[in-house]
């Protein structure tokens, strides 16, 4: 790894190399000094660590998706030095192979401080937090899913654990889609089995819709999952 450290205006060019578990394998002096750790300490560490609290789950969504899909990534956050003061900096990541591993490259510029104008950075991250969101959805379940067909898992999950029926048709209103698209997904969520049908004890004319085991465990491990994206 080149060991360079420069400044472009007000910004300090530094570097790290990182293994597919995250981990610092390499750093140049600069990157060293910025964060105050002893060389040592520093090598090892999950890279993680150094990054704010409220930064981290945006950054490990992308990291995750730069080893599943080779994408390079850049964000703006704060890092925290060994002493725990913070700063702020821009790190631009990308994949690249090394023999049979993988290994990410980080080249960071750090800044003065932070934006000067920050809702740039606002609706960043919470664009960031909706797409990360998102990602996590695909984890849990699988990509095909529409928007009207999860609208429908979401308002079923929540029905059944209120204790409330589910119809078919009010089920489909819940989704938000035409009549017959609703329709559609609900038999598709059937086939995949995250969703079953079961005839009104009282009106058997009528079908009950209830989220399987299966369907349930999922949307319970995603949710669990989206409450921690900051």
């Amino acid at each position: 790894m080149d060991r360079a450290v420069g400044r472009t205006g007000a910004r300090t060019l530094l570097s790290c190399l990182i293994d597919e578990r995250w981990r610092i394998i390499d750093a140049d002096e600069g990157y060293v000094a910025v964060l105050r750790y002893p060389r040592d300490a520093l090598i090892g560490r999950d890279v993680l660590s150094l990054t704010h609290p409220e930064d981290r789950e945006i950054e490990r969504q992308h990291a995750m998706a730069l080893m599943r899909d080779g994408t390079p990534y850049s964000i703006t956050k704060r890092y925290l030095r060994n002493d725990g003061d913070t700063l702020w900096g821009t790190s631009h990541v990308s994949l690249f192979h090394a023999g049979a591993t993988r290994r990410m490259m980080a080249t960071v510029e750090i800044l003065d401080g932070p934006p000067a104008n920050d809702e740039p950075r606002l609706l960043r991250v919470a664009a960031e937090r909706i797409l990360s969101k998102r990602r996590l959805r695909d984890q849990f379940f699988e990509r095909f899913f529409g928007e009207a067909a999860f609208d429908l898992l979401l308002d079923l999950f929540a029905q059944d654990l209120a204790g409330r029926d589910t119809y078919t048709t009010s089920a489909a209103v819940a989704s938000g889609a035409p009549l017959t698209t609703a329709l559609r997904q609900i038999t598709m969520l059937v086939e995949r089995g995250l969703v079953a049908r079961e005839a009104d004890p009282v009106d058997r004319r009528r079908v009950l819709l209830r989220m399987t085991d299966e369907g349930a465990q999922r949307m319970r491990a995603y949710l669990l999952a989206a409450e921690q994206v900051i």
